[in-house]
């Protein structure tokens, strides 16, 4: 036997629409994870900016340093301690046949005048 019931009809769900409310909350959610982004990023490039700054000057102390080191080797050259380093290297005194002769001849040249008439003709002329 078949019996003919009613269905009961279920209620249509509706379905959820998205409202302009909703649009603004998800585009300032975005807005707001952009901005922490940029955020982030910008405490990024300041302390690589500072650890750029900190080696920039510790390669400037390096450079001074090194400078003042230069100087003090500069001054405190000694050509005979050199001499006897390079002798210790095998540097002897050139045989005669190493010598080379040449023959200058001096030709008088009027127009080159010496340091001191240089400065006598610029008194003349100043006073």
């Amino acid at each position: 036997m078949a019996t003919t019931q009613k269905r009961v009809k279920m209620p249509k769900q509706n379905r959820k629409r998205m409202t302009t409310s909703s649009y603004v909350m998800i585009i300032g959610l975005l807005a707001f994870v952009a901005m922490i982004g940029i955020l982030f990023q910008h405490a990024v490039i300041t302390e690589k900016n500072t650890e750029i700054r900190e080696l920039q000057k510790t390669l400037e102390d390096a450079v001074q340093v090194n400078d003042s080191k230069e100087g003090q080797l500069v001054t405190n050259m000694n050509l005979q301690s050199i001499e006897a380093q390079a002798r210790g290297y095998g540097m002897t005194e050139p045989v005669q046949e190493q010598y080379r002769r040449e023959l200058v001849t001096e030709k008088a040249d009027e127009s080159l005048m010496t340091d001191s008439q240089i400065v006598r003709s610029w008194f003349e002329n100043l006073f």
